[in-house]
């Protein structure tokens, strides 16, 4: 395993797979499971709405789908 810095806040942490530490990688869980939960129950919305209704930036948005 290696330290490194996680993405989500920048604090050190031992990568073991992912390159957030077990906190910012449960916060992200947990928005991708908003994302995704706010398209099911609203198919036909397109981004600007997710961002609107999430209240998620554009780019964390683009983040949690693209990943």
């Amino acid at each position: 395993m290696n330290v490194s810095n996680c993405r989500g806040c920048g604090k050190l942490h031992m990568q073991a797979v992912d390159t957030m530490c077990a906190d910012c990688l449960k916060s992200h869980i947990a928005d991708a499971r908003a994302v995704r939960a706010f398209i099911q129950a609203n198919p036909g919305a397109n981004v600007m709405d997710l961002v609107k209704q999430t209240g998620f930036s554009l780019k964390k948005v683009n983040e949690l789908i693209n990943r």
